[in-house]
């Protein structure tokens, strides 16, 4: 691969040097190895935000692996909010992680069908309490980025890996507007560990989930809209109702991905 010569491709470069040095062990869990040697490069620093990843066929290259298996790593990644996706522009790494609890909250039960439903009840708890804290908070500058996370979201529906990407964008970016990082942080790790949960088959084949099947994924993408809309309004009422109607449809979605 000839070194590239533009500032962003010196950048894909960096990204490449840094990853180019690790090969998976095992054919079984390459996917889990590859995507845990890029987390582990986010968390050191040695990847920043914003660099873009090389694409899943030269990583396959790299790492002598198949492009499946790639494939399978980044929707590791993306899941957990580590990397995001868009549509036709390939992956990217998130803000850094380790900027708070995410990189210290260790789920220390096992999630299952049974554990799921009550972590589940907590990340509602977490996210009323930051869009609560949100309407009272937010600045103008936040409530932009409101809305351009959910302009993001929107034009993400179709495409299955930026769809979970701009969705766990759009949550973390109304909750951060709380103005405490804790609660932030707490909260992005256990949205993280459920979307883990509630898409493993995507995760695990590449299967889309039925409600982000073309029938159904503008309707998951409009229930967001109101939470954004009452933390604009300052309407606690609005808020709380909007937070309950995404709950419920979650809780939906994480018991059919029991059957």
């Amino acid at each position: 691969m000839a070194r590239p010569k533009s500032v962003a491709d010196e950048n894909l470069w960096k990204t490449i040097d840094v990853l180019s040095s690790f090969s998976p062990t095992s054919n079984s869990g390459a996917a889990e190895e590859i995507a845990d040697q890029i987390q582990q490069t986010i968390i050191n620093g040695n990847l920043e935000e914003g660099a873009r990843l090389p694409s899943e066929r030269d990583l396959a290259r790299m790492l002598s692996t198949s492009r499946p298996t790639v494939s399978q790593a980044i929707r590791i990644l993306v899941v957990k909010g580590l990397v995001y996706t868009r549509r036709g522009s390939g992956a990217f790494v998130a803000r850094r992680y380790g900027e708070g609890l995410a990189a210290s909250v260790n789920l220390m039960m096992p999630l299952d069908r049974d554990t799921a439903p009550q972590l589940n009840e907590l990340r509602l708890w977490l996210e009323t309490a930051g869009v609560t804290e949100a309407i009272q908070r937010a600045t103008e500058d936040e409530l932009r980025e409101g809305e351009a996370a959910l302009a993001r979201l929107q034009e993400s529906t179709g495409d299955t890996s930026a769809w979970m990407s701009a969705d766990t964008h759009f949550h973390a970016t109304l909750v951060r507007a709380s103005h405490n990082p804790y609660l932030a942080s707490i909260y992005e790790s256990v949205h993280a560990a459920l979307i883990r949960y509630e898409h493993r088959d995507w995760i695990d084949r590449g299967t889309v989930p039925t409600w982000l099947s073309a029938d159904d994924a503008e309707a998951v993408t409009a229930i967001h809209a109101p939470i954004l809309d009452a933390i604009r309004a300052r309407d606690f009422e609005a808020g709380r109702k909007a937070v309950l109607r995404h709950h419920d449809a979650m809780a939906r979605h994480l018991s059919a991905s029991h059957d």
